[in-house]
């Protein structure tokens, strides 16, 4: 994995500069149930990111497959450390 060194830190890859709402918008795409039932807790060493989890277990863990995914890669784009959660 590359890292593009042109960046501005806090700006990721696809030019938007809120890295929540770029994952908060992957999440929506990924699993269209968060729409409406996403809250976001904001701390000083990371931001939390609850929505309602699947029922199925193979579905629930591939939501968190990807989401961890795109939270790796917006924490080496701009170190913004983003985790998923269940209610």
């Amino acid at each position: 994995m590359s890292r593009d060194t042109k960046r501005q830190p806090g700006e990721a890859a696809n030019g938007a500069t809120n890295p929540i709402e770029e994952y908060i918008a992957a999440l929506h795409q990924v699993y269209p149930p968060a729409r409406g039932n996403t809250r976001v807790t904001v701390r000083t060493d990371r931001v939390m990111v609850n929505v309602p989890l699947p029922k199925r277990v193979n579905e629930r863990m591939r939501l968190f497959d990807q989401m961890a995914e795109v939270g790796t890669r917006i924490l080496l784009e701009t170190d913004e450390y983003i985790i998923l959660s269940g209610r």
